[in-house]
């Protein structure tokens, strides 16, 4: 008996990288699967592949394919759920897997439609596909939620994640989420659990976010004659050009030194060597944001696809997830120390200079204590010289 045998699983995002390690993990321990996302051609080629995998340890489970739906779309989502309930189909487990990266900017630089599309699908999504996924979830049914460990609150530990404030404020929301729902569905027999995976070895994060990354830094300082704006134009330009053959790279760069030489004010020869030398400057600092991301971590190693997937496997399990109920339960094995915040004495007021400084207060004095607190602040910005 295959350990998931007559079971149904939906995962959402499941074309390719970790949900497609998901679906495949679920088919060969004999579940059928219910795979969606934006895009037709991945999820054939992920139904092919658990296809085979299905045939080669005969469980006689089945694939049910959605393209096209993005769950941001409430009426994709319940356009899938409503065939779902049409046809009489039971889902034993949904897995919350789909994301993106979101904008790799400074929070105060991140372009809002891209900021409100990382929240859609991480958050909205979630929620929208939890929702209705309540009309196909039987009695036992699990909700497992995946998000990432920089959302995580651990005592005497820092969880930044520099530049990506829209997916790491989604995330930390998603935790919340899948806490609130365990409460809420215990009636139903329902579980939810969150699983917050480490840095996991994919395309996304080699190709996408840590050079994205690396250039945000170079953006924010410039380079070489280069001013911000400047830097950030060429960004968009050559990071693309990461990991390509030495003749894609050049041809790459001089298009893009062609593109912008005269707003740069520099011949293409010149502005060529600046844009190869800020492309080489950007691989240096990705290879070291991945290197100090894994000395954090006590086996130097970042997880494995495949062991995210064994991972929400064993959460879909029905004991170990009625335990688990409302967790958010780590699985990164990354650390970040921090010294304790309780300090042996009380921190004296800090009296900052203001002289010559305006310090603009924003509140809704919607009963006394506002209008007191507001009144406070302004009096202690006086005294230290501000207006």
């Amino acid at each position: 008996m295959l350990r998931f045998e007559g079971r149904t699983v939906l995962i959402t995002g499941s074309g390719t990288g970790i949900g497609l390690a998901v679906a495949k993990k679920f088919a060969e321990n004999g579940a059928s699967i219910i795979i969606l996302g934006r895009r037709r051609k991945p999820l054939e080629d992920a139904a092919g592949e658990l296809g085979k995998i299905i045939s080669g340890v005969n469980s006689g489970a089945t694939v049910r394919m959605f393209p096209g739906v993005d769950v941001a779309d409430e009426g994709a989502v319940g356009g899938m759920f409503d065939s779902l309930k049409a046809d009489g189909v039971t889902v034993d487990c949904v897995v919350n897997n789909a994301g993106v990266s979101g904008p790799v900017k400074c929070f105060a630089s991140s372009p809002p439609d891209e900021f409100e599309g990382a929240i859609a699908i991480h958050l909205t999504g979630t929620f929208q596909v939890s929702t209705r996924a309540l009309d196909v979830l039987g009695k036992g049914g699990r909700i497992v939620t995946i998000s990432t460990f920089f959302s995580e609150e651990r005592p005497l530990e820092q969880r930044p994640y520099r530049f990506r404030s829209p997916y790491t404020m989604a995330q930390g929301a998603k935790n919340r989420l899948a806490e609130v729902m365990a409460w809420e569905l215990v009636d139903r027999g329902i579980a939810s659990v969150a699983t917050n995976p480490g840095p996991v070895h994919s395309d996304r994060i080699y190709k996408t976010v840590y050079p994205k990354a690396a250039a945000e830094f170079m953006r924010v300082g410039g380079f070489e004659y280069l001013a911000p704006d400047q830097v950030d134009e060429a960004n968009r330009r050559i990071v693309g050009l990461l990991g390509e053959s030495p003749e894609a790279v050049s041809a790459g760069i001089a298009e893009a030194a062609a593109s912008m030489s005269g707003s740069v004010g520099r011949s293409p020869a010149e502005l060529e060597a600046t844009l190869a030398a800020l492309l080489d400057k950007i691989g240096y600092i990705a290879e070291k944001i991945q290197k100090n991301t894994s000395r954090m971590i006590p086996t130097r190693q970042f997880l494995s696809q495949e062991q995210v997937a064994l991972t929400v496997m064993t959460l879909c399990d029905e004991g170990v997830s009625r335990i688990l109920n409302g967790r958010v339960v780590p699985g990164d094995g990354v650390f970040y120390p921090v010294r304790p915040s309780v300090g042996t004495a009380p921190p004296a007021v800090t009296r900052p200079d203001l002289s010559g400084r305006t310090v603009v207060i924003v509140t809704q004095p919607s009963d006394d204590f506002d209008v007191a607190r507001t009144e406070s602040l302004a009096s202690h910005v006086e005294e230290c010289g501000g207006s």
